[in-house]
């Protein structure tokens, strides 16, 4: 039997921090849009919820956020940059392969976002 197959990877501390750190944010984030749809301020109340679902969005980018760091502080030539450049859109597509409800939280985030700011900008609220 192959019980390492139902695991959740290892994460670091530092993945843990982050992880821990949008999901509270989020959590806070989700408390004020809903203190802002019950003061009857809808734009408010969606620009928030639409940070509340980007903030989600964010807690498993932090594989791709270090790949990043890491490839900025090594200093190297043109070839190695475009090489390391490619490793970085292969870590990407994979996090969206293990993560595909990330991407489509992503883009509800900002739909909301935008939506907010379209009623705010035509005087709605």
């Amino acid at each position: 039997m192959n019980e390492l197959r139902n695991t959740p990877p290892t994460r670091t501390s530092g993945e843990r921090i982050w992880r821990n750190a949008f999901f509270v944010l989020s959590a806070l984030m989700g408390a004020l849009a809903l203190v802002e749809f019950d003061a009857g301020r809808f734009p408010h109340g969606l620009g928030d919820l639409g940070a509340a679902v980007l903030t989600l969005s964010m807690m498993v980018q932090f594989p791709f956020v270090r790949a990043i760091v890491k490839a900025g502080t090594q200093a190297s030539g043109q070839a190695d940059a475009l090489k390391r450049r490619q490793q970085l859109l292969e870590h990407a597509a994979k996090l969206r392969a293990d993560n595909p409800w990330a991407h489509h939280a992503g883009r509800a985030g900002w739909t909301l976002l935008a939506i907010s700011l379209l009623l705010r900008a035509i005087g709605v609220g």
